[in-house]
């Protein structure tokens, strides 16, 4: 009853699908950008001056910033969904003093979730038992090695940043050695 009570209250442990414009409207969102519009000004300068040259120069660099911008943009939500399909796995949560497998968007604040070497941490979390715990936070921080974790609780003027919270585990990052 709990579990139901917190997912309505917090809402699913998910990334929230927005309505994504389409191609030709994000193709001519690439046009509004403060440089673009400038380089276009230049461009209609070059052309009312008479140098064609110049002025197919430019237009050319306007839709070629376009055209890259666009496939930028395309990567990004190409990655945002595979992150998406990241989320939907499993994670083993203790409830009712039971270990069970429970979807990631379904795990609440409050759940106690296992974790183990290979697993994908399924939601920003505090750490209450580490056994030796070693966390690949490279996507999040720019780390190059794991991360240790600990138990213990930071004192105030630690955790500002996300590398030095070390009492926490973040949803994406991978845990690489002991358990948690």
């Amino acid at each position: 009853d709990e579990v139901s009570r917190r997912l309505v209250s917090h809402g699913p442990n998910a990334l929230t699908e927005q309505v994504r414009p389409m191609a030709w409207q994000r193709f001519a969102r690439q046009f509004a950008n403060t440089m673009t519009v400038v380089l276009a000004l230049a461009g209609a300068v070059t052309a009312v001056v008479g140098d064609l040259k110049d002025t197919l120069v430019i237009g050319v660099i306007v839709v070629l910033n376009a055209v890259v911008g666009f496939v930028q943009e395309y990567r990004a939500e190409q990655a945002t969904a595979a992150l998406r399909q990241l989320a939907t796995g499993s994670a083993r949560v203790v409830r009712d003093g039971t270990l069970v497998d429970v979807p990631v968007p379904d795990i609440v604040p409050g759940d106690v979730v296992e974790l183990a070497a290979g697993d994908v941490v399924p939601a920003d979390l505090r750490l209450v038992e580490v056994h030796a715990l070693r966390v690949n936070e490279a996507a999040l921080t720019g780390e190059s090695e794991p991360v240790a974790k600990t138990a213990e609780t930071l004192a105030p003027d630690n955790g500002g940043l996300v590398a030095e919270r070390v009492n926490m585990g973040f949803k994406g990052t991978a845990i690489v050695f002991g358990r948690g």
